[in-house]
């Protein structure tokens, strides 16, 4: 059995003063996981909609051995641990690591200046699990088949934490974003997430717009 695709979402709060020193280490880290190792899929960097300081990941690998090598035995990789070392963020760093519940793309995925994107983390009641994968699945479907902005759907599960899911979504726009909102298969989704979420782990939401460009580096 081969194993599932993995995925990172990671957050940085960045102090202002070190955003440009920040942003050339990761810029220089996406271009050379992209190039060099053929089994990156996605590595995409964005700024938070409301506040300039705060910075959101998502990588995507064919699977968690390719994250640990080659991927975390880089110079390039060591590179950004030696950058963090020097305490440029406001506090530390989050990284969620989950396994997809589906495939992950079959070629690199390249990013697209300004897409919006979510990052979202939500706990399910274990007696909903199931279901969930179904439901969720539904939502994926609806998204990636019937909205023309969407350009990206994906989830999984914590590596760590049973029942705590991730999604990385991306819109051309914030109209595909509430053309998304107002779908059938996300208002299905929505009210089973009602009796279905554990409410003791609120549903985080993170919106954020792609500025890196993989592209000018080619």
């Amino acid at each position: 059995m081969n194993a599932p695709p993995f995925a990172i979402n990671v957050k940085f709060n960045v102090k202002p003063e070190r955003r440009q020193d920040f942003l050339d280490v990761m810029r220089s880290n996406m271009y050379q996981t992209m190039t060099t190792e053929p089994n990156s899929v996605q590595f995409v960097l964005g700024q938070d909609i409301d506040d300039e300081n705060i910075y959101y990941l998502h990588e995507e690998y064919k699977s968690q051995d390719d994250h640990k090598d080659p991927h975390s035995k880089t110079s390039y990789y060591d590179d950004c641990m030696n950058f963090f070392a020097t305490e440029p963020l406001i506090e530390p760093h989050v990284a969620d690591e989950y396994k997809l519940v589906h495939e992950t793309s079959p070629t690199k995925i390249k990013n697209i200046e300004g897409v919006v994107c979510l990052n979202v983390e939500l706990s399910i009641k274990p007696e909903f699990r199931d279901e969930f994968l179904l439901v969720m699945g539904n939502n994926k479907k609806g998204a990636d088949e019937d909205e023309d902005l969407c350009l990206q759907f994906v989830f999984g599960e914590n590596i760590d934490k049973p029942n705590t899911f991730y999604l990385h979504e991306q819109y051309a726009s914030q109209e595909g974003l509430d053309f998304h909102n107002a779908s059938p298969h996300f208002a299905n989704f929505y009210q089973f997430a009602e009796k279905a979420m554990d409410t003791t782990k609120p549903c985080l939401i993170q919106k954020w717009k792609v500025i890196a460009d993989l592209t000018e580096n080619e």
